[in-house]
């Protein structure tokens, strides 16, 4: 069955008839674990979006200071060093 993507609830009810049908205890307990974990709570955002302005903003400050780190610009702008860089490399 390399072809066939079963879920995860699929696969434990399969485990499940298995382990009645041949009445394995430990693959019923296994089939038991098999369950999904909740979904992980991601912190709160602080940054600010980058908005084209804001990062022509970073761009042209860097020109005038090429020899800042990125925590210095992001510092400096209320931003994160991420947002800096997505500037710098023009990814907005």
């Amino acid at each position: 069955m390399p072809g066939n993507k079963r879920s995860i609830p699929e696969i434990r009810a399969r485990l499940h008839e298995l382990a009645k049908e041949l009445k394995l205890d430990e693959l019923n307990d296994l089939a038991d674990e098999l369950v999904r974990n909740p979904p992980v709570k991601r912190g709160e955002t602080k940054s600010q979006p980058l908005t084209p302005d804001l990062a022509q903003q970073i761009r042209d400050f860097y020109a005038a200071h090429p020899n800042l780190h990125e925590q210095d610009i992001a510092n400096h702008f209320g931003v994160n060093p991420g947002r800096v860089s997505e500037a710098l490399n023009n990814l907005i």
